[in-house]
């Protein structure tokens, strides 16, 4: 059994919409949610879920631009306010709950994800972990992050995105692909959910199962 360390803005809401997906990976992972530190409200998109159409609006961030107090995935900004609160979070979480095998984000929690892997390999994130799942991620534009996407980041990670995603498209979430030195990608034809089809499950349940070959060689 591998243990992943979840990141997603409100961790109850995630729960609620990764249903089907964690139900598909129950036998090989273990999931633990944490809550973003922050109350805001973010940018609003309609969301097409396995489920049907809802609208996002409001919640929690990560992180948001000092200058607007906001967070938009669009939004570019020299400083960001809340980042190293959050990164101090997850290292805490790591300390109290770990150890992790791998880490998972979706949409900001993806990005952020991704932040965390370069962290690591810059020798800015003490604790060590194998893999990373980023559904629906993006690379940060805020100024202060640049820096991180300078090295590739010697961890394998799996990205899945929708080819009709309205919040963060398709484009945009592989533009992370290259920061990562192993990658695999799944696509799968809908909007801004984690899906859990069997086409798609199909697709990214091989890559849980590698991971967990390699803890089981590595224990």
């Amino acid at each position: 059994m591998i243990r992943q360390f979840c990141f997603r803005q409100d961790a109850e809401s995630f729960k609620d919409k990764s249903g089907g997906f964690r139900k598909s990976i129950k036998s090989i992972a273990e999931l633990v949610f944490v809550n973003a530190p922050i109350e805001i409200p973010t940018e609003s998109c309609v969301i097409s879920t396995e489920e049907g159409t809802t609208e996002l609006r409001g919640g929690r961030s990560w992180w948001f631009c000092d200058n607007t107090k906001d967070f938009s995935s669009r939004t570019s900004c020299a400083e960001v306010e809340g980042f190293k609160e959050s990164v101090n979070i997850v290292a805490e979480t790591f300390r109290s709950q770990g150890p992790f095998d791998g880490i998972l984000g979706f949409s900001q929690g993806g990005a952020l994800a991704a932040l965390i892997c370069a962290l690591k390999e810059h020798q800015e994130f003490p604790y060590d972990f194998n893999f990373s799942v980023i559904i629906a991620g993006f690379r940060s534009i805020a100024k202060c992050h640049q820096y991180l996407y300078s090295k590739t980041v010697d961890i394998q990670s799996l990205h899945i995105m929708g080819e009709n995603d309205s919040c963060i498209s398709k484009d945009r979430s592989e533009e992370l692909i290259p920061l990562f030195k192993s990658s695999s990608v799944v696509y799968h034809d809908g909007g801004h959910f984690i899906p859990s089809k069997s086409s798609v499950k199909s697709e990214y349940l091989p890559f849980f199962k590698n991971m967990q070959n390699l803890n089981k060689s590595n224990s």
